[in-house]
């Protein structure tokens, strides 16, 4: 009964240590631009954002945009940002979380290893943006992008005097990652690995 003995604290470690895995999903998707669209400019002056919903606990972990080069050259940068859905449409947005991503090809570009959670759940964000320390000058955004997963709940532009509702239907995509609690046999397992120590400890005391 040794093993058994020495299987069950290392299972109850695991457990403890590992108490749920994380899933996958999409929250936002709005589907990829029709080439025939006439393209939006990303620039300095224009930023433009989507609206979704996200779990408490669910970890955003990629953003990805549709564009094409425009004016720029693989490689040039720009801004994904992250805002709360309260007074978005203001002046002054409260900014959550922001990455530079670059482009690189025509198509989906964007940026698969972030890792921002919310604080609740709810309506958020998610906006292009060119900041200071971005490179890129006028990027291209295709439209209309139809048939998505996840649709927007809404769309926005900014054109230098703040969002406002009703911007152009761009594509977008983010993925985020939900925690799964572990399955339940793999508390049957420590159990019944606990159940042999036992065991295994009740027939050792009877041959002392």
């Amino acid at each position: 009964m040794k093993i058994s003995l020495i299987a069950f604290p290392a299972a109850l470690l695991m457990a403890a240590l590992v108490p749920e895995i994380s899933g996958a999903s999409v929250v936002l998707d709005t589907g990829t631009p029709s080439t025939a669209g006439l393209p939006y400019t990303l620039n300095g002056t224009t930023f433009y954002a989507a609206e979704f919903n996200l779990g408490a606990n669910q970890t955003i972990t990629g953003v990805q945009a549709f564009l094409t080069a425009g004016q720029d050259q693989p490689g040039d940068t720009f801004t994904i940002a992250l805002y709360d859905a309260a007074g978005f449409t203001g002046n002054y947005p409260n900014q959550l979380f922001s990455s530079q991503a670059a482009y690189n090809t025509d198509g989906w570009n964007g940026s698969s290893n972030l890792a921002w959670t919310p604080g609740t759940a709810g309506e958020y964000w998610v906006a292009l943006e060119v900041g200071l320390n971005d490179s890129a000058v006028g990027l291209a955004l295709p439209t209309p992008a139809t048939g998505g997963t996840a649709p927007a709940l809404a769309f926005a532009s900014n054109q230098g005097n703040g969002y406002a509702l009703g911007g152009p239907a761009i594509g977008l995509q983010v993925t985020a990652t939900t925690p799964v609690p572990l399955p339940g046999t793999a508390w049957l397992l420590a159990s019944g690995l606990l159940g042999a120590g036992a065991l295994g400890r009740s027939r050792a005391a009877k041959r002392a």
